[in-house]
């Protein structure tokens, strides 16, 4: 039997498209933006490294395979998944040396996309599997050609086409089985519906009988089933989400208080405060200002 055909590696990585871009503050304000984008061809020793860097890079892997370092956790990514690097925190890239990978990729900014980033747990879950990726490649591709021309309208075009590739991701993490994250507790198959509708959307105002309806059951039912499998009721465990979600967005926004306490689901910035200190033992201005001194 004749060996199959190998990939040609390259011993220097070859950047085939490289393109940058600086939008105004307005257009921040107003869009998703798009600063870099490109495709490469990565050699066996490509590696990137940063602790700190404006944006969140999405790597569409075209073949081959490689890694990302998310939450000092390794994870590897296989030809025709997405990794999403955050990065305003310490994060790390690099080709498998015994299949270098192929990549398409973006960096974007700008209106809510750190908020996406916590909503969809990418510190936690970086890698987006069985996705679209004949959609994922034209949105891409369209990118490139968009930063390439350099049309009137840029900006809004390429807001657009974020919006799509965000649009399949956020469709993507819903559909996804919670198990395949890793990390998570085994879940219970009688009520993992209502436990990822939570974990994805934990500022929206479930209610048990909700949450006991999506599954099927009585509310005694899943509110025994829910508990035997996180060890916590539906409603604590959603307030602890709640608050997990607000300590991230104290320590990477200078939103009010009470607007973060809207973000993560909580009308009344009274009962906010009193959960926040109850979980963290301190209040959310503490929180907040202890950590500006550590800075």
């Amino acid at each position: 039997m004749e060996n199959p055909i190998k990939r040609q590696v390259p011993l220097k990585t070859e950047f085939l498209v490289s393109c940058y871009n600086t939008p105004s503050e307005t257009v921040r304000r107003l869009f998703y933006v798009v600063v870099r984008a490109g495709h490469l061809r990565s050699a066996p020793d490509y590696r990137i490294e940063r602790d700190h860097l404006p944006g969140h890079d999405l790597l569409l892997c075209l073949s081959g395979s490689g890694f990302v370092l998310s939450n000092n956790r390794r994870f590897k990514v296989e030809s025709s998944e997405l990794a999403w690097i955050s990065g305003y925190h310490p994060h790390a890239h690099w080709a498998n040396p015994a299949d270098p990978w192929e990549l398409l990729w973006i960096r974007i900014d700008g209106r809510a996309i750190e908020e996406a980033c916590n909503i969809l747990s990418v510190l936690r879950f970086p890698v987006f599997s069985k996705i679209p990726i004949d959609s994922l490649r034209r949105e891409f591709r369209r990118i490139l050609r968009l930063m390439i021309r350099r049309p009137l309208v840029l900006d809004a075009l390429l807001n657009a086409a974020v919006s799509e590739i965000l649009a399949m991701l956020f469709e993507n993490r819903q559909a996804e089985p919670l198990e395949s994250f890793g990390g998570l507790p085994e879940i219970a198959a009688d009520v993992r519906e209502a436990f990822t509708k939570m974990a994805l959307y934990p500022d929206r105002p479930w209610r048990v009988a909700e949450l006991a309806q999506f599954c099927g059951l009585s509310e005694p039912h899943f509110y025994r089933k829910f508990k035997q499998a996180t060890g916590s009721t539906p409603i604590d465990w959603l307030r602890r989400e709640r608050i997990n979600h607000a300590r991230r967005r104290l320590l990477e926004s200078n939103d009010p208080i009470k607007q973060v306490a809207e973000q993560v689901g909580y009308n009344d910035a009274f009962f906010f405060s009193r959960d926040f200190k109850r979980y963290t033992g301190v209040a959310p201005k503490n929180y907040r200002s202890q950590h500006m001194r550590e800075v």
